[in-house]
């Protein structure tokens, strides 16, 4: 084993665990808005919210196949086109959020009216 596998793996389990706490959580958002117990989100509605979160939990699980295919020795029997092309997207996606984030929280002013929020359920109904 080279010094490149000896980091690599664990980074590549590193990437992997870093995604499996946000796909259970929007598992658990998708089914809990479903049964009418988690709140939807502002301004969706509940098919709009279901179908983004479930769209993000397929991101996430491509994701930590990803990580896993590039720490594991089943990844080498896998075309490597598929492997680059989900890595270049999911870094695209990330690349270009983050620029924004920084610039968002740097230049949005805080919120020092001291109002809040409430996320409404399903049917208008507040939680």
């Amino acid at each position: 084993m080279d010094r490149w596998d000896r980091m690599g793996r664990p980074a590549a389990y590193g990437g992997a665990a870093a995604m499996a706490p946000y796909a259970v959580i929007k598992v658990s958002w998708v089914v809990g808005s479903l049964l009418g117990l988690a709140p939807v989100g502002a301004g969706f509605g509940l098919a709009e919210w279901v179908v983004l979160n479930t769209v993000t939990v397929g991101m996430a699980a491509v994701g930590i196949t990803l990580g896993l295919a590039l720490a594991r020795p089943w990844g080498m029997r896998l075309p490597g086109v598929p492997l680059v092309f989900c890595a270049w997207v999911g870094t695209g996606f990330l690349v270009s959020m983050l620029p924004y984030a920084l610039a968002d929280s740097l230049l949005s002013e805080p919120d020092t009216s001291g109002a809040t929020t409430t996320p409404r359920c399903r049917a208008g109904r507040r939680p």
